[in-house]
């Protein structure tokens, strides 16, 4: 099966410029931090910097992107890693700590697509956490500690992705309390 190729994205325009200036600098620091700032590197990193721009455009075009979103979730993150990465250290070092693996079913207050995938991907990457799949309006995830509240942490992360994608959440779709 030969794969079809996207024409270019439109750059038509002051926003379709702007998308471009965007995502060339967010690869370009991205670039830098990966490579330490040497210069050397960037006989490579501008046409992968152009490269990633390019697809990132053609992949995600009609995905909006909100820098300020992104500014407000890092520092989230980092402290939630922190957080599990601790626990989950501790957990190894003391093998009488109990463990409580197990599903936990989330109804999603975030619109199908790319952000339900971040939201999957984001919970996936904290520690003692798995998504397992996403079914329809929910999302399982598989959990080293069920007695912890999931939905809450869930709850909590959703707006953080809204925020990045420049997201409303639907205010009639709440998880009930599972008190």
């Amino acid at each position: 099966m030969i794969a079809k190729l996207h024409p270019a994205p439109s750059v038509a325009g002051r926003s379709g410029w702007l998308a471009w200036a965007r995502r060339i600098l967010l690869f370009a620091a991205l670039w830098w931090t990966l490579t330490g700032g040497v210069a050397d590197s960037w006989l490579i990193g501008a046409p992968v910097v152009l490269a990633c721009s390019w697809l990132s455009l053609v992949l995600w075009k009609d995905t909006p992107f909100s820098p300020s979103g992104l500014a407000r979730f890092l520092p989230w993150f980092a402290y939630q890693s922190l957080v599990g990465a601790t626990d989950v250290a501790l957990r190894a070092f003391n093998p009488a700590l109990p463990l409580h693996p197990g599903l936990v079913r989330h109804q999603l207050r975030l619109p199908s697509g790319a952000s339900r995938v971040t939201l999957a991907n984001v919970v996936s990457m904290l520690p003692g956490t798995l998504s397992a799949d996403l079914v329809g309006e929910e999302l399982v995830i598989h959990t080293l500690e069920v007695g912890k509240d999931m939905h809450q942490m869930v709850r909590d992360l959703e707006p953080r992705i809204a925020g990045l994608f420049g997201l409303r959440l639907d205010p009639g779709k709440q998880e009930p309390d599972k008190s």
